[in-house]
């Protein structure tokens, strides 16, 4: 074969491998989401599944669940409204502070101008047919003349820029009403949340009331204790069934093992080391650690991972597991508000909920576990004692 030949082959196999990449990723892209939508729509069965034995339960505990869901929902409404207002006031000063930066040069444009009208009120209407008739020598009048046709070019230009300083000044005047109207409304609409949301808090207190007795008179606490934490156990089964069938994708990053000993703690707040001691009243013991905060505080992922199962669980509340890759989870109980949907990835310090009390807790904190192979692990063995992320 020629060397033409050889190379018109080399170019052609070229060019056939860059159209066909393009197809490979496009390829690629599509399986792996299909791999996404297939994850989410076993979780939701899962969820259902939930869902279908908790509706056989007191009818408190639904009614818990629905109130609760609804105060974590106002509560994210909340959030996201305060930060929207966060950005309008901004966006409000930076408007203002450029209204006043055009004033400025208005002003100072206003001055020029003023010399410049009084320097042609001197010469009077007819200053250029009087530098023409003046009698000064050529070279003198022929610069006075450029003089003059500089200036009268330079008050023109200014009379133009006095124009447009105004122009700016008049619809920033716009964009400031328009900054404080909408600021008004997201005011108007973060007064009507807080209503709402102090609305369902005196409802959730009446609920617990009536479930606490309930139990009281039924003597179920014990029986209560054991559904909670069998329930945990299935869905933790279900997730590792779940996610082991699962592609491991970006897991490869780090390995959750080797950070033994270094991990921060999710939240910053007192730690009780519950973990292994037995529940009041019960044989059962405690599979992890509550951490005491305040109401609202941010709860931050541990490691990088993938979000398994964010929603509302008997005896945990709002709860998030965190999948973290070779069969370990994190998990997070009674949150006030959830931020992360299953199958959404998080890293490492991100914040994936705010503290609460959800679940029927009368208190705020958080409840932690960590666990491989769906075994407690020791969360104090694993967290770096004092180590916790930034606020914020």
């Amino acid at each position: 074969m020629s060397t033409s030949r050889l190379r018109k082959l080399a170019l052609a196999l070229m060019l056939s491998s860059l159209i066909m990449a393009p197809l490979a990723l496009g390829a690629g892209k599509t399986a792996k989401q299909q791999q996404l939508q297939t994850l989410l729509q076993e979780i939701d069965k899962l969820k259902q599944a939930i869902n279908v034995k908790e509706d056989s339960k007191s009818k408190y505990i639904e009614q818990l669940k629905s109130i609760e869901a609804n105060v974590s929902q106002v509560n994210l409404k909340i959030r996201q409204t305060g930060e929207q207002i966060r950005k309008r006031k901004s966006r409000l000063k930076t408007l203002r502070a450029t209204r006043l930066e055009h004033q400025r040069k208005l002003s100072r444009e206003n001055e020029y101008l003023a010399e410049q009208v009084y320097a042609a009120f001197t010469l009077g209407s007819q200053e250029k047919v009087k530098l023409l008739f003046s009698q000064q020598a050529p070279d003198a009048l022929q610069r006075n003349l450029v003089y003059y046709e500089y200036f009268s070019n330079a008050r023109v230009g200014l009379i133009n820029e006095v124009q447009s300083s105004i122009d700016k000044i008049v619809e920033t005047e716009t964009l400031i009403r328009q900054a404080q109207a909408e600021l008004l409304q997201d005011q108007q609409a973060l007064t009507e949340q807080q209503q709402r949301l102090k609305q369902d808090l005196g409802k959730r207190k009446t609920i617990i009331a009536s479930l606490d007795s309930q139990l009281q008179e039924q003597g179920g606490s014990l029986s209560r204790l054991q559904d909670e934490a069998l329930q945990l156990q299935n869905l933790i089964n279900s997730i590792q069934e779940i996610f082991n069938e699962a592609p491991e994708g970006e897991f490869s990053k780090q390995s959750f093992a080797k950070l033994k000993g270094k991990l921060a703690w999710p939240i910053a707040g007192k730690v009780r080391r519950l973990f292994g001691r037995h529940k009041p009243s019960s044989d059962l013991r405690w599979q992890g650690v509550r951490i005491e905060a305040e109401s609202g505080s941010h709860v931050k992922a541990i490691s990088h991972g993938r979000v398994a199962f964010a929603d509302w669980l008997r005896g945990f509340g709002n709860l998030i597991i965190i999948d973290h890759g070779n069969s370990y989870l994190s998990l997070y109980g009674h949150n006030e508000s959830l931020f992360k949907s299953a199958g959404e990835w998080v890293d490492a310090g991100e914040v994936i909920s705010s503290l609460g009390s959800s679940g029927g807790q009368s208190t705020p904190g958080l409840y932690f576990e960590i666990r491989k192979n769906g075994k407690p692990q020791n969360p104090t063995r694993w967290c770096k004692a004092g180590n916790s992320f930034p606020s914020g």
